[in-house]
Parts: structure tokens; sequence; C-alpha cells
């Protein structure tokens, strides 16, 4: 079986060093018709901008990498005279500037996602909330045509999403130490069934903001990948309950995540370096 990789993360914008929303920039593109560039897509995203990655083989780290900056490149030519918001993840808003944005700008949740522990939707998000979160989704694919309301496929996709958040998930719960996202969205298990395959929702763009950060998030996506196939679980993976792993990631127990990690995983030498390099930055901004 072969697996595809794209992604769909999303950024804010500032003016004049201050935040704005999207919608107040040049950028192309929405929901129901992005804005095609070379090597993905732009779209204005409610409060902030979105690129979309074309799919690449998944062990195509390069292909997958060189999609992401020059999409990012694209939409940073696009958007205007703004700065991309490098390394937010949470941005705040006055509720006076909230108020006077149209309603296309504010809203959240539109169509639901799904919770891999429960199958069930969950709940929509409160768009009340004076500030807004950018997601980092990544899409996984293994085929095409497939009915995304197939209860077979849903439960292929809980099962890998599960894996995922073993994996994945860990990392970014390590990397990603704002707790306000999960007040909105990116709780373990967090996923749409896609004709493909699946949307890992769990993310924020936190991975996405440099080299070393994107290819450990590669590393970790293939090799939830590489388990599913040989048959192992995310209990079997992590060496932890998925009670566990669903727990860590919904409290953002980064200690715990990393102490997975590093017991669990064997990162391999190319990446070891990255991998440390990582750490010693986390220890410094969070000393």
């Amino acid at each position: 079986m072969t697996f595809t990789l794209g992604c769909d993360p999303e950024i804010f914008v500032k003016k004049n060093g201050k935040p704005i929303a999207i919608c107040e920039t040049s950028l192309p593109g929405d929901k129901k018709e992005p804005f095609k560039t070379t090597y993905g897509a732009v779209q204005q995203d409610g409060a902030a901008a979105e690129f979309n990655t074309d799919p690449v083989p998944a062990g195509d780290f390069e292909g997958f990498n060189q999609n992401i900056v020059r999409t990012i490149a694209d939409l940073r030519g696009l958007a205007g005279d703004v700065t991309l918001a490098k390394g937010v993840t949470v941005m705040d808003f006055s509720p006076e500037y909230m108020a006077a944005l149209p309603d296309t700008a504010k809203e959240l949740g539109c169509d639901p996602d799904y919770n891999a522990y429960t199958l069930l939707p969950n709940p929509r998000p409160d768009g009340e909330r004076p500030f807004r979160t950018a997601a980092g989704h990544v899409h996984v694919g293994w085929g095409a045509d497939i009915p995304v309301d197939n209860s077979e496929h849903m439960e292929i996709c809980a099962s890998f999403v599960k894996m995922m958040d073993a994996t994945v998930g860990m990392y970014m719960t390590f990397i990603d130490r704002e707790p306000r996202r999960r007040e909105l969205y990116g709780k373990a298990g967090a996923f749409r069934p896609k004709s493909y395959g699946v949307e890992y929702r769990t993310p924020s763009n936190a991975w996405i903001w440099n080299r070393p950060r994107r290819a450990l998030f590669h590393f970790f996506t293939n090799l939830a990948i590489g388990k599913m196939k040989y048959g192992n679980t995310p209990e079997q993976a992590a060496k932890i309950s998925e009670n566990e792993i669903a727990n860590i990631i919904n409290t953002g127990n980064w200690k715990s995540a990393v102490v997975v990690i590093d017991n669990s995983y064997s990162i391999p030498s190319s990446l070891r370096s990255a991998w440390q390099g990582i750490k010693e930055e986390m220890e410094k901004v969070h000393a």
C-alpha cells in the first residue's frame, strides 16, 4: 500500500506589528475555492491564512518540505503588506476588533471533526473567545474514492489516528506548550475521514517553522505509518495505555511526552542533532 502526505496549516498575520484578521489583506481564496499555487493552494480561513500542500509520497521528506516552504512563500507574497506571525499558535484579538469582523472571519468549526477514541463528533468550538488558534493538520492518504461515512473506514481512520497520537501527538505536546488551543481545537484523537485517507487535526502549526521541526514531524508521521503497517498498537508503540496517551496530549503534559519519545522510539542518526537542538531550544524558551 502506498501512502501520501499533505498538510493544511494556518498562519496569523500582522500589520505594523498589530495582529489583523486575514480578511483585511489581499490574500485570495476561500474554503469553497482555494487559490491554486504551484505546490499547493492558499485561502482565507476565519481570522487566519491557510495554505494547503499537494500530496507527495509519504517517505519523500524533501518533496513534503519543498511544498511547505514554497507555498508559505507564495502566501506571503499574495497577502500583501503584512508579516507572518512566525511561531504563533494562538493570537489574541480585542473583543471590539472581533465584534467588528464579518461573520465569515469569526466562524469556527463549520464542519465537524471526530474523536478517535469515541467515534463521536467533537463539540463545536466557542467562537466568542477573544482569541483564535492556528492548526497544523496533516493529511495521510492511502486510497481514493473511499466513502467517508463508511463505518469500516471510520474505524481504520480512528485506529491510525490513535497511533498518530502515540507518535506525532507526543512530539507536538513537547514543542507546543500553549494550552489555550485545546480549549477550542486539538485534543487527542481529532480527525476527519477523507475519501483518500484521513486528516489528523490534533497538531497546531508549531511544527512548520523551520526545517528541523518539519523533519521530526515527518519522521514521527512515517513512524506511525510503519507501526500500523506492521500491526503494532499505540500502546505497544508508546509503552503506555491509550488513556495515558490521550491524557498527556489533553493536559499538555510535555514532561511525560518527551519521556515517551526518548524511551519508546529510536531517533535515526540523521535526526538526532535536530532532536537535541529542539530540546535545547525548548529548555531556553521555557526556562
